[in-house]
């Protein structure tokens, strides 16, 4: 017994031991620094969706003249999105493969005088040379451009039919009669970018268009699946175990299996 106790009295004063505590104040300290930035983590990711749930779509005019509509994303697993979103969560159940991230936007095209007479000047209309029918009608066939750009632009194709008809009072007496107008065709283009940035330390779902029509009636978007930081020296942790120790009782090395507590060096 007493052989046992100088043996351990003896690597307790050694410098492997010595180093083996500086180790293991080493991995502690480690450890709570990686706690602590876990919960800075978390904790900003309820504020990213804090925000995401009280904000609304902004829409602001950028420098080069692109409209841009931005709002909020929020963060969350596919579970967590299902309590907050059912709609982007149903949708989302019907895409294959793995999604890290779903977005959503409704938008309308609308435009009032105002802003139509910005691109008058611009505006080449057709009217091509009427086409009689009858004696009394005419098919006038037209075309009315809206070219924003060469990428971003709505042409109108339509039949206008008039008509002329006399008074029934005095015959010499002649008007021009609007018949009908109906439309032929309609070629839109709009050209759009979407993403996501961050922008004041927030994460936030965006969409850019030239098009002066453009307005966003619904955005939103998620990261689904939020993804845990890998990071060294995770915390402890109870598993098996199968290392090389030291027999006291035996004075020689020996092979230990079992089950104990461990620390985490590498969170996967």
């Amino acid at each position: 017994m007493n052989k046992i106790l100088k043996s351990i009295w003896k690597f307790i004063n050694s410098k492997i031991f010595g180093y083996i505590l500086i180790l293991a104040f080493a991995v502690l300290f480690l450890g709570t620094c990686n706690k602590n930035n876990d919960l800075k983590n978390e904790s900003s990711k309820k504020d990213q969706n804090i925000s995401a749930l009280i904000d609304s779509v902004q829409t602001i005019h950028l420098k080069n003249g692109v409209l841009e509509v931005s709002i909020n994303g929020f963060l969350a697993t596919s579970k967590e999105l299902k309590e907050f979103n059912l709609n982007l969560s149903n949708q989302l159940k019907k895409e294959r493969g793995k999604v890290i991230t779903y977005s959503n936007i409704i938008f309308e095209l609308n435009q009032n005088y105002t802003d139509l007479q910005k691109t008058f000047d611009s505006l080449k209309a057709e009217f091509n040379k009427p086409i009689q029918t009858n004696d009394s009608t005419w098919n006038v066939t037209w075309t009315l451009p809206f070219m924003y750009d060469s990428l971003n632009y709505d042409i109108f194709e339509g039949t206008t039919v008039v008509g002329v008809r006399a008074s029934e009072i005095d015959l010499k007496s002649i008007s021009l009669v609007h018949n009908w107008t109906f439309m032929n065709n309609r070629n839109s283009s709009m050209s759009m970018t979407w993403g996501q940035k961050y922008e004041n330390g927030k994460l936030k779902v965006f969409a850019r268009t030239l098009h002066p029509a453009f307005s966003a009636k619904l955005l939103e978007g998620t990261y689904v699946d939020y993804p845990k930081e890998k990071h060294w020296f995770s915390g402890f942790g109870i598993g098996p175990t199968f290392n090389i120790g030291y027999d006291f009782l035996h004075n020689q090395p020996a092979v230990v299996v079992g089950i104990g507590i461990n620390y985490n060096i590498y969170q996967f």
